[in-house]
């Protein structure tokens, strides 16, 4: 850790839980401006779970796993 991190961890110790938030949500912000990320990519959410994927052909039918969950 750097010798200006450790000087800065007492005061961030002493900042409220919003004042925190606020401190991360400033840093976020200009580590996007300096990276030249678009807010866009930074928020990209994942696909919504299609269970089509998920139980598919190389995978066990649905109701294979049932049964063997509820013989467990």
């Amino acid at each position: 850790m750097s010798p200006l991190i450790s000087q800065l961890l007492p005061s961030i110790a002493a900042l409220s839980d919003t004042d925190k938030l606020k401190l991360v949500q400033l840093v976020l912000a200009q580590l996007l401006q300096e990276d030249k990320i678009e807010e866009t990519e930074a928020q990209q959410c994942t696909p919504p779970f299609n269970p089509r994927d998920f139980f598919g052909v190389t995978h066990q039918p649905k109701q294979v796993i049932d049964d063997f969950l509820a013989k467990a």
